[in-house]
């Protein structure tokens, strides 16, 4: 761990209930380092929204920290609640089926359940995967807000993984703005030939996409005549889940603001 990244992580363990404001005097005293170091480490948490400064120039947690915990949280239930949406899909279609959230512009699998006879090697709990070439990252980088989106096509390269990757932006746009149009999305053999996936948003009680669910497995198996089933079982189970972790909203998937 680098010694920028320590020191940051220490100055926010200081908030541990017993003191809920620190000035720079205050931690460089605690942490025993120079004041222009704890400054320049504060200016950079408060950027990143970790920290923030009160009128009287002191500073306590930002709502970045809350993010994070309600993240932590509605992760940690998660898994009970989906369980046996995914069981069932599994059960159902013999192929594997995971969740995943958006995490540094990357699609993360949090839960997974691999079924079926297929040799192929599916992505482990844990493993990251790009958001703009996958079922799952495509979903849950079509309900990030439209400065998020027009960030990401920005900086993120748009790589070809296979014949079928989109790698324009202006595709990406339009195919996103469908995603939230019909509220699923089809992965083509986009990332790897041969595998195919359907997936579906998660929504939680903020109303904000905070998971997606998807069926993923042998393209000739997704990509059939049962395809059109497999995307009403997908996004049916991710509806369940959705109200099932406190959703408020009247309508699956909700309205998102037009780019």
């Amino acid at each position: 761990m680098s010694r920028s990244l320590s020191r940051a992580l220490s100055i926010l363990e200081l908030y541990n209930g017993r003191k809920g404001e620190w000035g720079i005097s205050d931690i460089s005293r605690e942490l025993d380092l120079p004041k222009s170091t704890v400054h320049g480490l504060v200016t950079t948490l408060e950027k990143n929204r970790y920290l923030e400064k009160t009128e009287n120039s002191r500073y306590r947690l930002g709502m970045k920290i809350y993010e994070l915990g309600m993240t932590y949280q509605a992760s940690a239930r998660l898994g009970s609640v989906a369980e046996p949406h995914v069981k069932s899909l599994a059960d159902k279609y013999h192929q594997s089926v995971h969740i995943a959230i958006y995490a540094g512009r990357m699609a993360v699998f949090v839960i997974g359940n691999k079924t079926g006879t297929s040799h192929v090697i599916f992505p482990r709990v844990g493993a990251s995967i790009v958001a703009y070439c996958t079922g799952v990252g495509k979903v849950l980088l079509a309900w990030q807000s439209a400065a998020h989106i027009e960030e990401y096509l920005q900086f993120e390269e748009l790589q070809p993984y296979t014949k079928n990757t989109i790698t324009e932006p202006q595709q990406l746009r339009e195919e996103l703005q469908q995603i939230r149009k019909c509220g699923y999305a089809v992965d083509r053999e986009e990332t790897v030939i041969g595998i195919a996936c359907v997936a579906a948003p998660i929504f939680g009680s903020s109303n904000q996409v905070i998971a997606a669910l998807s069926v993923s497995g042998e393209a000739n198996l997704i990509l059939n005549e049962k395809l059109q089933e497999c995307i009403t079982d997908v996004c049916h189970a991710a509806k369940a889940i959705t109200i099932a972790m406190g959703y408020r909203g009247d309508e699956y998937p909700p309205p998102y603001p037009s780019l």
